[in-house]
């Protein structure tokens, strides 16, 4: 599971108290302590919404995101971005229903008493409330975002009269994501290129905007080549910053993948903006050639390098300015009063996230954001509702919480009932294959046993995004399974190493399945792959062990 800083998409609210001691807690909502206006339910343009704003103000909000990412496709469009079959959680609270209810939230949180709060000795305090230590201040954190292996939610609280979409941006944190957690992994010249350039961007009066670039080097000599070769800049690895000359290499190259990036985004009224993103997208897979390079930019790389140089004293001095050609048309979306399942999923879920954020920055509060979320997701399922979605969310909130029996019984119950999430299926998959090899007479797994692990996991890999552990576990299952894998059967790991090819593990596995079936041709390859991607010492040998038990070349 993962977590995010904040995403400040909404510059109207600020942080209640300031300054290193205070501890900022993600929203803590108590409904019996929030009363008003009911929670609202709807989906649109990639979004499931659960809000308690007024209607008007949800679709401005959510109108407001789809605007930003689609100016966003301007440089970075969504075949580059991470995304998930999973549609992204809006939860919405207007913020006048929130200064007593957080009031109330704090007087909770503190009380002694609580699971893994210790009880002695008490700290003086009104009421029998433990306060925190001396100069430490707990508020709520307005806007934040977190998101699983394969879902992103976001929360924000928002002033019904005061919202300004025009004062809305996608934060440098959240781009980052998009774009390093895309897969296959993106070149990292174009990562590097694209974040040092949006690390200054500027939205202003519905246009993207990168300002002048940062060029700290002297002017070349007379003579000397003004920007480097192309190979230079897509082949190598950042070099190391551990000494001075290594740093200055860095900064350069830092800037100069910066500067590519943008003359491809802009240069000659955006004409080679296509060819760039093809050459990033086929590079992903294929890795950089210059047979690649012309086939996506119509150039020779030495004619690039010489239309750089020409457009480098542009890139110093001038922004580069981004914006749709037209406003894309919003479609309506209706919203409705959200049903008992639906607050408990999206509420539930999103409060299951919040658990390992707040274990990190407070982890005696940890175990009540827990209690919460639970209390959650159970308040539609002790009332009989059973629905996938909602037995997949309480069977991953299990799991993140070490409840593994629990989990595994409620990941079954939501399997039988519908289609599973990403990553919900890989968990499935994963504790069928420790099941099914405990009750497996040596731990190898007939055909029957192997098809009920295989099939959760082969379901997942029609989703996205794509999960490493996915393929990991089906590298494990053909490993400890009594049959014989055909070449087909193998070829998905195969898949999974052209998506994943620097995760050593997944790499060897498929290598040494190979090799021990006979598939020498398709295993040598795959040690070939590894070799460019390990360091690991350990690896290596492992690696050398296998390419000696390779019949000889004919």
């Amino acid at each position: 599971m993962r977590r995010a800083p904040l995403l400040l998409l909404l510059l109207l609210a600020r942080l209640a108290a300031q300054g290193d001691e205070a501890v900022a807690l993600p929203p803590f909502l108590v409904e019996a302590q929030v009363k008003g206006r009911p929670w609202r339910h709807g989906e649109a343009m990639g979004y499931e919404i659960l809000s308690r704003c007024p209607d008007g103000t949800t679709r401005r909000v959510v109108e407001a995101h789809h605007r930003l990412h689609e100016l966003l496709g301007e440089v970075l469009p969504p075949a580059l971005r991470w995304h998930s079959s999973v549609p992204r959680s809006l939860i919405l609270f207007d913020e006048e229903l929130q200064p007593a209810s957080s009031q109330e939230v704090v007087r909770r949180l503190l009380q002694p008493g609580l699971a893994g709060v210790p009880d002695d000795p008490p700290a003086p305090g009104p009421r029998g409330i433990r306060l925190p230590e001396p100069g430490r201040r707990y508020n709520f954190l307005p806007n934040l975002r977190l998101w699983d292996r394969d879902a992103m939610a976001v929360f924000m609280i928002v002033r019904r009269d005061d919202f300004e979409a025009d004062r809305l941006s996608l934060t440098l944190d959240y781009v980052r994501f998009l774009v390093t957690q895309r897969v296959p992994a993106l070149p990292g010249w174009f990562v590097a290129g694209f974040l040092t350039l949006y690390q200054r961007v500027a939205f202003e009066d519905g246009e993207l905007v990168f300002p002048a670039l940062d060029w700290p080097f002297p002017p070349a000599a007379e003579g000397a080549p003004a920007v480097a070769a192309i190979e230079d800049l897509v082949l190598p690895r950042l070099p190391p910053t551990a000494d001075p000359a290594s740093a200055a290499a860095r900064r350069r190259w830092l800037a100069e993948a910066a500067l590519f990036v943008r003359w491809g985004l802009e240069a000659d009224r955006g004409s080679h903006r296509a060819g760039l993103w093809r050459l990033v997208e086929r590079g992903a897979v294929e890795g950089y050639s210059a047979e690649l390079f012309r086939e996506c930019l119509g150039l020779e790389p030495a004619q690039a390098r010489e239309k750089l140089a020409a457009y480098l004293p542009r890139a110093i001095s001038q922004p580069a300015r981004f914006a749709p050609p037209r406003r894309a048309r919003l479609p309506a979306f209706p919203l409705t009063e959200a049903s008992e399942l639906d607050v408990a999923r999206l509420k539930g879920d999103w409060e299951r996230l919040e658990v390992p954020y707040v274990r990190e920055i407070s982890p005696t509060l940890a175990p009540r954001y827990l209690e919460q979320a639970r209390r959650t997701l159970r308040r539609a399922y002790d009332r009989g509702v059973r629905d996938a979605r909602l037995l997949e969310v309480m069977a991953l909130c299990e799991l993140d919480a070490g409840a593994e029996e629990a989990g595994a019984e409620l990941l079954e119950s939501a399997a039988a009932l519908g289609r599973l999430r990403p990553r919900a299926a890989a968990e499935l998959g994963r504790v069928r294959l420790a099941a099914r090899r405990a009750e497996a007479e040596g731990g190898k797994l007939d055909a029957d046993r192997l098809a009920t692990v295989l099939e959760p996991l082969f379901a997942a890999r029609s989703l996205a995004p794509p999960l490493v552990e996915v393929y990991e576990r089906i590298g494990e299952a053909w490993a400890a399974a009594a049959v014989r894998p055909t070449r087909g059967h193998l070829a998905v790991l195969l898949e999974g190493v052209r998506l994943f090819p620097r995760q050593t593990a997944l790499v060897l596995r498929a290598a040494e399945l190979h090799l021990e079936h006979g598939y020498a041709e398709e295993g040598a390859s795959l040690l070939d792959t590894a070799e460019r991607v390990v360091d690991d010492p350990a690896a290596r040998a492992r690696i050398a062990a296998l390419r000696a038990g390779l019949p000889p070349a004919r």
